[in-house]
Order: structure tokens, then sequence, then C-alpha cells
């Protein structure tokens, strides 16, 4: 359908009438006669270069290298473009990743149908993609994860950003009010995605902010880009498009108009609309090098109008051009073309000659394959229809993880031994294992630590290169079947998520994480060696290690490890059915594995870890230097007794003692 868009029709007056019949004649002829000339001269034709008052837009023959260097004009520079030229930084050209080996190796992985996508290993990319969005907007940020990026659930979820992209929403306004459904799904999405970055409550959307931050990315987290390419949460951007665009260095190729950028200053370009209206915020693209440009004059291009940054930094170079002309017209053209270039940035104006970035007509017939952005799209399901409308392809932000292979779908008789190649897992540090926990609040009781813990979980993952799932949507589930209490709905997470992982470890929220250097490969090195029968055994037949604490008369359910087997689907399905614990507190689900626990068939696939209190399930006042994680389970509500935990484990991270009187 795409394909077919209808030919986009400029306003009168701004766009040129389709050619008459012998004017499409006259044009044939000429331009056979001009590839004629250009077959003939086709050895020692050179680069054109041409400047505009309204735009600084480069056009070559030649193919752009986003890493190419600015060359120094050939003869002495003018004072006035002198004094513009100290405000370019030495090192602002685009960095080169492969240059180190701290960086970029030659690792990639295949994306069937297209090239292989470097593994990124620095923390530079070429693009860095900013959706700014008040935190109430959590549907259209669903979409736009799947939309843009292709990520549908968070069930084998992006850890770290190793393509050339890295996005986030920049939450501005503020959090939703405390002790709310709303505050409470804000945080579940906190927890589930680690994609918000959060602005103080007063700091607005506009262009000085985000690039700013944009910015102060680099000395805060390392991470530095090429093209800041920003969005408020009402456009939808065909990031793809734009990507393949600037990769190439050529704007809107086989349209109508197009623009071929700079292959000496490629990241002095400032692309989006400059009419001096708020819609001039709602998306823009701008290099690197410009935006530095931007924030290090932004007095002096701040004394305009608008309040729109780019904006005036558009008007200003408006006027320096002229300046700029009469400044240079003494020197060699090649070498003023070559100033022009480094003094004034590119931009690429979509409210003069083109029109990419448009407005949402409340039809997608309207917008054609010429538009890049549409703005104010103010329902989720045009955003939709937009997506499949402009045949949007998923940018690729991180490289997908490997997931376990099914095993059997038919129950396990009695005597049928669970020895299937999906039941052989490895316990390697290269083996598929995911840190699961719930992201669900119920109320206020966790709202202040529920994202805190989360984060000790999360940290450990990336330290140890786990996975890490948080999930509150099985839990909000319960509400509508209404059968059972709410904590069940940790059985249909693990459910759902045990089939992506050889293990997964399961840890209640009120967990937290004490000794980050204890990895789960040391575990269960330590487990094999406890174990009562031989290591081969372990590996063949033991799918579910648990704890039952001293004092306790069953299982502790709050942190447990689990390897995904026929045996244990089955278990889980089974444990699903035993209805007699739907509502019998205080156990619940606890309760009702232990019941199936004490059956052969099931027993003889579980380690119990009997009347064991240091292992990796601890209570925090039998807490000894060094124990792994601390369950604190307390009858009421565990919200302070978990902060004192995140505050205890943040000691030991600093080298710190702590005992079990700093965790009461």
């Amino acid at each position: 359908m795409p394909a077919d868009l209808p030919l986009y029709k400029p306003d009168s007056g701004t766009g040129s009438k389709r050619p008459r019949s012998n004017r499409r004649l006259l044009l044939g002829l000429a331009l056979v006669g001009a590839l004629l000339l250009f077959y003939l001269n086709v050895r020692v034709s050179s680069p054109q270069i041409s400047i505009t008052q309204e735009t600084t837009i480069v056009s070559t023959d030649t193919t752009p290298t986003p890493n190419s260097q600015a060359k120094q004009p050939s003869k002495d520079i003018p004072p006035l473009v002198d004094t513009f030229l100290e405000d370019q930084d030495e090192d602002e050209g685009p960095l080169d990743i492969n240059d180190t080996d701290e960086q970029n190796e030659a690792q990639s992985i295949a994306n069937p149908g297209k090239e292989e996508i470097p593994v990124n290993t620095s923390k530079h990319y070429t693009y860095l993609v900013v959706i700014a969005s008040p935190a109430q907007y959590m549907s259209r940020r669903r979409l736009i994860r799947e939309k843009y990026f292709g990520m549908r659930d968070n069930l084998l979820p992006c850890m770290r950003y190793d393509t050339d992209v890295y996005y986030k929403f920049w939450i501005h306004g503020g959090p939703p009010a405390s002790n709310t459904p709303a505050r409470r799904q804000y945080e579940a999405e906190i927890m589930e995605w680690n994609d918000l970055v959060e602005m103080p409550p007063k700091t607005a959307f506009n262009q000085i902010n985000v690039i700013q931050w944009a910015d102060e990315l680099s000395n805060k987290e390392g991470i530095t880009y090429d093209y800041l390419i920003v969005q408020d949460i009402h456009s939808f951007v065909r990031v793809s498009t734009i990507k393949h665009e600037l990769d190439s260095g050529i704007i809107g190729e086989n349209t109508e108009s197009s623009d071929t950028l700079s292959t000496e200053a490629p990241l002095h370009l400032v692309w989006g609309t400059f009419s001096g209206k708020p819609a001039d915020q709602s998306a823009f693209i701008i290099g690197s090098t410009a935006a530095k440009l931007a924030l290090k004059k932004q007095t002096e291009i701040q004394l305009k109008s608008s309040d729109a940054l780019l904006t005036n930094m558009y008007n200003y170079y408006l006027q320096f051009n002229n300046r700029l002309e009469k400044a240079i017209e003494s020197m060699p053209p090649e070498a003023a073309d070559e100033v022009k270039e480094k003094v004034v940035p590119t931009f690429l104006a979509e409210d003069r000659d083109t029109h990419r970035f448009t407005q949402w007509e409340n039809n997608v017939e309207s917008v054609n394959d010429q538009h890049r952005i549409i703005t104010h799209v103010y329902q989720d399901t045009e955003f939709a229809e937009l997506a499949v409308w402009t045949s949007l392809e998923p940018v690729l932000v991180c490289h997908p993880r490997p997931q376990s292979l099914p095993p059997p779908m038919d129950p396990l008789d009695d005597d049928e031994t669970v020895n299937s190649p999906a039941t052989k897992q490895s316990t390697s540090k290269g083996s598929s294992t995911a840190i699961v926990t719930s992201s669900f609040i119920y109320d206020a009781c966790m709202e202040p630590s529920g994202t805190k813990a989360a984060m000790n979980k999360r940290d450990y993952a990336l330290r140890h290169g786990y996975s890490f799932v948080a999930r509150s949507a099985e839990f909000a589930q319960e509400a509508i079947r209404k059968e059972r209490k709410t904590v069940w709905g940790k059985i249909d997470v693990i459910e759902k998520v045990l089939p992506k992982y050889e293990w997964i470890f399961w840890l209640d929220m009120d967990a937290v994480i004490m000794n980050q250097d204890r990895s789960l490969e040391s575990l269960f090195k330590d487990l094999r060696e406890r174990y009562p029968g031989d290591k081969e055994t372990f590996d063949r037949e033991i799918h579910l290690i648990v704890a039952r604490p001293n004092g306790d008369p069953m299982i502790n359910a709050g942190v447990f490890l689990m390897r995904y087997s026929s045996w244990s689907m089955q278990f889980l399905r089974e444990l699903q059915q035993t209805t007699a614990w739907y509502n019998k507190g205080p156990s619940y689900e606890q309760g009702a594995m232990w019941d199936l626990l004490n059956k052969p068939e099931h027993s003889k696939h579980t380690f119990l870890l009997d009347r064991d209190d240091h292992t990796f399930n601890t209570f925090p006042k039998r807490y000894r230097d060094g124990d792994f994680i601390v369950h604190f389970a307390p009858d009421k509500c565990p919200n302070d007794a978990t902060l004192s935990g995140l505050r205890a484990a943040d000691k030991i991270k600093q080298g710190e003692k702590v005992t079990a009187a700093d965790l009461q």
C-alpha cells in the first residue's frame, strides 16, 4: 500500500506545476544530451558546492563518509571568519568506534535478509533518539517501543544498547501523584523497561533542555552520539528511513526533492522547521557538532524572538550569511566554500522548499512517501495506522538474546525420564539465565521501595550477563480472573518467562541481593558439590532448587531457581490447578507448591535446601557477612525493611561491613 502513496500536493504558490507533454519531450531530449556529456567528461567531473541564504546544503557526487575530517582553508582567514572558527571544537568530528581495542571488535549478528549489524561494545552511538513525554502517556510509549524498535514485551529484554542506536523516553512534568493507580503503573514501567529518564518537575520540554541533557550524557555516563533525533510524544517519526538517509548522506532520495549532506562536515546538520511557531519544537534532528555550537553560542542566538533555540539559530546564521559572503569574497572559491561548510551549519528547513515534516491531517491517505515526520498525532490507533501505511521497519537497538529450545509437548508418564535435549541444559557463563521479579505494586505500601529493589536486581543481572525480567501484567490480571489472590500472578509470570530461558531465578520484590559478587555459576558449582547424588544426576534430573528455612513448616517460595524442562512446565500446570490454595492464606501459591513437592514424581526433580538460611534465602535477623540474598517477608508492609536492606546493600558495595542489626 505505501508504494502507491499519493504524490505530495504542495500549497499553491510554493510548489512546481506538473510539466506539460511538450515540456516532457524537451526535457527528455535535454536529459539524453546531458547523459552523453556526462559520459564523455565523467573522468574529469568535480564536486559542485552551493550555498543559499536560506540553507547551507552541500551537494557532491562522491559517497559521503561520516568520519571525514574538515579540511583547513588554503588561504589566510579573515578576522570575522576566524572568530567563528574559534567556536569549533577540535575534536567535534564523529568518533571512529573501531579505533580502539576497548570499542568495537570484529563482531556482528546476522540479520536475515539484511546486512549484518555489528555489536557495539562502546558507548558511542550514531543515533541518540529522544522521545519527550509526560508521564501519563504509557500506552503511546508501548506503541513507540513496538513500532520504532520492535520491542513488544520485555521477556527477552534489551539489557545493553549494543547497536548504533540508543533511545530514551525523556519524562517531563514530573511523575504521577503518589498513592494512585497511575503512579503504580508508572513505577512498574520503569522496573520493566528501564528506558525512562525523569527530569525535575519544573524542567520543561524545549530544545535547549534536551540538547543540554544529551550533551551531559558524555560526562555522566560516557555516552556520545553523532545525530540527535528528538520528538514529542505526539509525533510519528520514520526512524528507520531517517537513519538510512543519514547513513547514506542523501535526504529524500527518489522523492521530488532531495538534499545531499556535506561530506566535510556531516555533523554540522540542523534539520527541522524554523517558522517561529510552537510546532518547531515538536521534532528536530541535529548533528553533534551543530548541537555543541548551539549550546556554546546560545546567549547570542537566544537574542532572537522565538522560544525555539534552533529557530533562533537558523535566523542568526541567516543574517550572518551576508556578512560571511563579504568577509570571504577575496578568498579563492574552493577555500571560501570550505570555510562556509565549517562555519555555517547545514540547515534543512522543512517549512521552506521541502515539506518532509508535516502536521497530521486526520487520515493516512494525506501522508506520502516524501514525509519523514508527522506531528500532532494524538490517537494511538492513528499512530499504529501510520506505522502500517508507511511500512515502518523497526530499528534494532540491541541484539536478541538466546532462548531455550521447546521441550516435548506431551505430558510425562510416571515412568518417563526427563532427559530430552531441552532438559540437558548448561549452567555455564554462556547459558541463558534470567533474574525474574514482580513489578506489581499492590497499593501504596511498596511504592517508595519497589523500583529501587528492582534496580538492585537489574544491577546484579547486568554485572553477570543475565537477563532481568520484571512483570506486573500477570498480577494485574488476577483482578479480572476474580478466582484467587493476586500473589498467584507469580506463577503466571514464571509460566510465561520460563520457556525463554534455561534457568530463571525468581526473587520476590522484597528480596535484596546483598552480595553482588556471587554469580549463579559459582552457586551452581557449590550446589552440585552439596547434592546427595552425583553431578551427572544433578544436571540431568534437578529442575527446581528451593529452600525451607529453619523453623518454617514448608518451603519459602520468595526465592528459588527453576530450569526449563517438560517436568517444570507440567509442574506449573498442576500448580495452577490446585484450587484449594487459591485463597488459603497465608501461604497461597507457596502452600500449593509444598503439597506438590511432597509427591514422589516431583520431589525427585527438586533439590530441597532443607533447614537452610544462607544459600540464597536469608531472613534479616539471620544475616551473616557474605550472605547472598536477604528476604524480608514481614507480616506487614515490607517497604521500610526493604529500604533498610537496600541501604545496607549499598554499604557493602562501598566496602563497608554490615550486620544483622543493620537490617532490622
